[in-house]
């Protein structure tokens, strides 16, 4: 199996990690830049950048804000049943969930979407390129993964021809090495997906602790290692039907980086229940090792 280069491994397989309580929207990163972009030569290329480094990002998603994400279509259907994220220019990562009703050659992968009620995205003066289409050339779902459990719901999608890079589809930045969270300047967490509107939203979202998430969640669902857990940070209900796969973002250094994906929510729950994340730090071994020999 193909493996990031050796004298780096091991910086691949410390976790992801959430501070603690209060301390929680006060932060300290230590984030080696040159590290995340050529610590892997296969992930995190040409990735993360868009135009929009405000701190606190509009309900609406705005017009090329997020250009990785990804549409999965049922053939001859005209609304996606599940969300992915582009990694590289041939690869969209997606949950397992998700991969299992991904059909080769069948389902249609959309890429540089944003209104859907349009033909071609404008906001102003601004228009963006028009969508991509892609077919599915093959499904890699995690061998771990256990349906009753949703214990490893993470999958990679390898479409039949590269996608052409623009200022609306490019490929998010993952973290190949830990990011610490202390005390100050954290930036704040969105996940960003098409719900019931036309265009996506994008949702502030906190951590909740494993723990605490057991106790809320706990009677429906048995968490595991390789998954986390965030709800809204204002407690408001969200709608998040068809938005597995969709990515819980964080912003540093006028990049964007998938710490998350969404796996599954309680449906009929409370507002502030939790939404259950994949903890994508757990798996960019998994991730790197998977693109470099497909």
């Amino acid at each position: 199996m193909a493996s990031v280069n050796g004298s780096v491994i091991c910086l691949l397989l410390v976790l992801f990690s959430f501070s603690h309580g209060e301390r929680e929207y006060g932060a300290r990163f230590h984030f080696p830049d040159k590290a995340q972009l050529e610590l892997s030569d296969v992930l995190n290329k040409d990735c993360g950048s868009t135009e929009y480094e405000d701190r606190d990002r509009p309900a609406e998603r705005r017009l090329q804000e997020s250009p990785w994400l990804v549409l999965f279509y049922y053939p001859d259907e005209s609304v996606h049943f599940c969300h992915g994220t582009l990694i590289t220019r041939t690869h969209i990562l997606t949950t397992a969930v998700c991969a299992s009703n991904i059909a080769v050659n069948e389902t249609s992968v959309v890429l540089g979407e944003y209104d859907l009620a349009t033909d071609q995205d404008c906001e102003g003066v601004k228009c963006s390129d028009p969508v991509q289409r892609r077919s599915v050339e093959k499904v890699i779902i995690h061998d771990g993964y256990n349906q009753d459990t949703f214990l490893h719901d993470i999958a990679i999608i390898v479409i039949d021809r590269e996608v052409l890079l623009s200022d609306s589809i490019k490929p998010i930045c993952l973290p190949l090495i830990k990011f610490e969270i202390g005390t100050v300047n954290q930036p704040n967490v969105y996940n960003s997906l098409w719900t019931t509107m036309q265009r996506p939203q994008q949702y502030w979202m906190r951590y909740v602790e494993l723990d605490d998430c057991r106790q809320l969640v706990g009677h429906k669902i048995n968490l595991n290692e390789g998954q986390i857990c965030a709800r809204s940070y204002n407690n408001k209900t969200i709608e998040m039907t068809g938005g597995a796969g969709s990515a819980l973002e964080v912003e540093y250094h006028s990049r964007m980086y998938q710490v998350a994906m969404l796996s599954i929510g309680i449906l009929e729950s409370e507002p502030g229940t939790p939404f259950i994340y994949v903890d994508i730090p757990k798996y960019v071994q998994w991730i790197h090792d998977t693109v470099k020999s497909n």
